[in-house]
């Protein structure tokens, strides 16, 4: 059976299973205001007597995550919290999809307000503002001496949620991989050797050789789509030049202002000026390789399943020997929670290696975990480069960067400059300035 028809498959039974079961005797469709759905969750039922509970209080925990809640999602991440429900009578949870769009405002007005949730998720960018203004838990002390996850989630995703040395969150990562049309490639001529990829030449001369043309010439498809103001781009092509780079220093000014970075950009305008590689639009919703219009594009191995629906049987993942980016949500957990033990307690619970393998198993989420490498790649052969290129990420900075929605904007506006055809080396000095200039500005 296929990869998405077995997810689909088990999506429907655990859809019937929900119907009957739940953490508590009292459950309750829990919805934001209408905008997204959020299923099935546990209320809390004070009227609880001793034998239900185990003698202890009855606690309920809001968590709530970013995004529309998909069925898939919304399935793993209840059977993950059903499970420790079964084991703690007396927990109950309300579990609240939000859609991106509106996640942020009503995070930080409920965070300000006191009503926040128990456990929330944050973006990559959002996590060191939240942090500094001490809405997320310092887990030190919750965290067991001989939890297995100190050793077996790779340094490079545990590292991501420190700050001075204190752990606040966890990644739920991802990486970025470059995908391929397996038809296109083969119908060019593109040889195994060649999709395993080991300097920047290797790349573009990939690109190139990606790229399709009809009878007259002119391109027909894309070798590449690139986001032409991403800083994402602008990590894993310049990682391919400098397997040390940083976006900002521990002090949060600007570190990516160097001739490696110049030097990558450039490559990527060359192949511009050929007419290999396209931009993304912006107002789209399915981009590059899922949409047709390239033959390769930079994506979260999550993505892989949009793409596979769109060319079945005919999406892979380039072997990449050079360094990438790790990114991801966290998850954390509130400082002002009025129940951190147990708060603390379902965090861990989520991240455990049967939680994780049950996120990996319903919603093909790569969990960081080494023990777990091979149970994920059970899910789908294409997933071993994916391993691969996991072990060769890594984040902007494992510094938390506070003011990091701030000063992307202008890196942003920069990057598009120099796609545009703007000089690299004396942009980059313009987009290091305005940089630090906010980074004094804001110290002071």
């Amino acid at each position: 059976m296929g990869f998405m028809k077995k997810i689909k498959m088990v999506v429907l039974i655990l859809a019937v299973i929900l119907i009957f079961t739940g953490c508590s005797t009292a459950s309750k469709n829990s919805s934001d205001n209408g905008s997204s759905p959020s299923g099935e969750s546990a209320e809390a039922d004070t009227s609880k007597t001793e034998d239900t509970t185990g003698g202890k209080k009855a606690v309920n925990l809001t968590i709530w995550l970013a995004g529309s809640g998909d069925a898939i999602y919304d399935t793993a991440y209840r059977t993950v919290l059903d499970a420790y429900c079964k084991e703690n009578p007396n927990v109950t949870y309300e579990l609240t999809f939000i859609p991106w769009t509106d996640y942020f405002t009503k995070l930080n007005t409920g965070l300000i307000g006191g009503a926040g949730p128990d456990i929330f998720m944050l973006g990559y960018g959002q996590m060191g503002s939240i942090q500094d203004l001490g809405y997320c838990l310092n887990l030190d002390q919750y965290i067991p001496e001989d939890w297995d996850g100190y050793d077996d989630f790779y340094e490079n995703v545990l590292k991501s949620g420190y700050k001075d040395g204190s752990l606040y969150g966890l990644f739920a990562p991802s990486t970025r991989v470059w995908e391929y049309r397996k038809d296109i490639a083969e119908a060019n001529g593109v040889t195994e050797e060649e999709l395993y990829i080991k300097t920047p030449d290797d790349f573009y001369n990939l690109v190139r050789k990606m790229t399709v043309y009809d009878d007259s010439g002119k391109v027909k498809t894309y070798g590449l789509e690139l986001d032409p103001d991403g800083e994402q781009d602008f990590f894993a092509l310049t990682s391919m030049y400098d397997e040390e780079l940083a976006l900002w220093n521990d002090d949060l000014t600007a570190a990516f202002n160097k001739e490696a970075s110049a030097k990558a950009l450039d490559g990527m305008k060359a192949l511009i000026e050929e007419g290999v590689v396209c931009f993304r639009d912006p107002s789209a919703t399915i981009f590059g390789v899922a949409a047709g219009t390239a033959a390769m594009d930079l994506t979260a191995e999550t993505n892989y399943a949009v793409s596979e629906a769109a060319y079945p049987g005919n999406i892979g993942i380039v072997k990449n020997d050079m360094n990438t980016l790790l990114i991801g949500n966290y998850l954390a957990v509130n400082a002002a929670s009025r129940n951190p033990d147990t708060a603390a307690e379902v965090f861990l619970h989520l991240y455990s290696k049967e939680s994780q393998q049950v996120l990996a198993e319903k919603a093909a989420l790569y969990s960081g975990r080494k023990s777990l490498d091979d149970a994920y790649l059970e899910l789908n052969p294409e997933f071993e480069n994916v391993i691969y290129a996991y072990q060769k990420s890594y984040p902007y900075s494992f510094t938390m960067n506070k003011l990091y929605s701030t000063v992307i904007v202008d890196f942003r506006t920069g990057m598009e400059l120099i796609i545009k055809g703007a000089d690299s080396v004396s942009t980059l000095e313009d987009m290091e300035a305005q940089w630090n200039s906010v980074i004094a500005t804001a110290d002071k």
